[in-house]
């Protein structure tokens, strides 16, 4: 019965013993490593915006136009379209505050790696397409494909972790430490930051004299990738 009692004693002192050795010398640790990335990837928005008394008539004036946009990109094999949207709403008179017709909005997204091919279709959408219409360039914003996202993202994760263990290795040379032992580590790849983009005019918001001339310059920039590495350790005496 002794031997038993002892060991039921030890087996209720394992875990407090067992939480006070964990939290012995615990040191809170973040290493972070980042690069700036060459954008490699297009993002733009076009549309077209036209009023009508009649919705249906509007609909049908707007759809013509994003149906002969669309028909123009499928052409351009490096240009993908990234889909339509429509949405319409009334117009009130601002002196009587009746309802005197509808305006619709059609919205076209195109994405690309080639910012060449982009440019030279973007000037090419907004010359007259269906019914002599043509789509108003929104903006156009840069980012860092998913692929080539993942690949920096990899490298800049080993370099983070060394960082981690190299800072870890400071703190146990300073606080005496025969070594230390990694508890926990956390790995935050975050999204990569891209400074704002200017938008573009597009022809039809240029004057008569502007239009037909040369297709936006398009320029990528760059956006900075960061990887954080966060944890703790255990130094051990």
């Amino acid at each position: 019965m002794r031997r038993i009692a002892a060991c039921l004693l030890l087996a209720g002192l394992s875990g407090p013993v067992l939480a006070e050795t964990l939290n012995y010398n615990v040191v809170n640790l973040n290493a972070q490593s980042s690069r700036e990335v060459g954008n490699d990837t297009a993002h733009a928005l076009l549309y077209v915006e036209l009023s009508d008394s009649d919705p249906a008539r509007l609909a049908d004036k707007v759809n013509q136009t994003l149906a002969a946009a669309v028909k123009r990109v499928k052409s351009v094999g490096s240009v993908q379209s990234g889909g339509t949207g429509y949405t319409t709403f009334p117009i009130y008179n601002s002196k009587t505050n009746k309802q005197e017709g509808w305006r619709g909005r059609g919205e076209l997204r195109l994405n690309s790696k080639d910012f060449s091919a982009l440019s030279k279709l973007l000037g090419e959408l907004q010359q007259p397409l269906a019914n002599g219409i043509g789509m108003q360039l929104a903006d156009v914003r840069y980012g860092v494909s998913e692929q080539r996202r993942d690949q920096v993202e990899n490298e800049l994760i080993e370099e983070s972790l060394k960082a981690f263990r190299q800072r870890a290795d400071l703190v146990r040379r300073n606080l005496d430490g025969s070594g230390f032992k990694v508890i926990n580590v956390n790995v935050d790849t975050g999204q990569s930051v891209q400074p704002p983009m200017p938008m573009y005019k597009s022809a039809r918001a240029m004057s008569a004299d502007a239009v037909g001339a040369a297709p936006p310059m398009l320029e990528g920039g760059d956006s900075r990738v960061s990887v954080t590495v966060s944890g703790s350790i255990q130094v051990q005496q």
